[in-house]
């Protein structure tokens, strides 16, 4: 969903399901010796996707209970749609918190003076662009966004075209 709320009312805990077509091209790329870690559950659609792909997931949700931003528990992976009110917040903590990063977010994520020292110093590694713009909402209409899972690990570099 847009960060950009024009006139849209936002849903409770800023819960937009990633869709299957924005994920299950990445894949391919997740390392399936290590442990993924997905802080913001939701429906399980990730994890269970990565399940089903034989690699290792978890997750919880802060309808739940858990705070991923109160969480220090280091992790091997961390992968998530983060909230998009706190994603600023959610990508310090992982990249914090974790040998290895994916975020889904808006490719105008890296353009912002609020971001613009953080991401000079935690620059990600690399970007798995989203081809098609995925729908956040039941309408089946496309976010007028450019998507991409920015990446900060050790194995990845450069831009890739999903």
């Amino acid at each position: 969903m847009s960060a950009t709320n024009r006139g849209a009312i936002r849903r409770e805990s800023d819960f937009y399901a990633t869709p299957l077509s924005a994920f299950t091209p990445l894949l391919p790329y997740l390392d399936r010796n290590l442990e993924h870690w997905e802080p913001s559950y939701g429906d399980a659609r990730l994890v269970t996707s990565m399940l089903d792909y034989k690699i290792a997931a978890f997750g919880n949700d802060l309808n739940n209970g858990y705070d991923f931003l109160k969480d220090d528990t280091l992790r091997e992976c961390i992968i998530t749609n983060p909230p998009y009110g706190l994603a600023f917040e959610f990508c310090q903590h992982a990249v914090a918190h974790a040998d290895e990063v994916f975020m889904l977010l808006r490719l105008n994520f890296l353009a912002s003076k609020k971001r613009a020292a953080w991401f000079k110093a935690n620059e990600p590694s690399a970007l798995f662009v989203l081809s098609q713009r995925p729908c956040f909402t039941d309408d089946g209409k496309t976010d007028a966004t450019d998507y991409a899972w920015f990446c900060w690990s050790n194995r990845h570099y450069g831009i890739c075209h999903l």
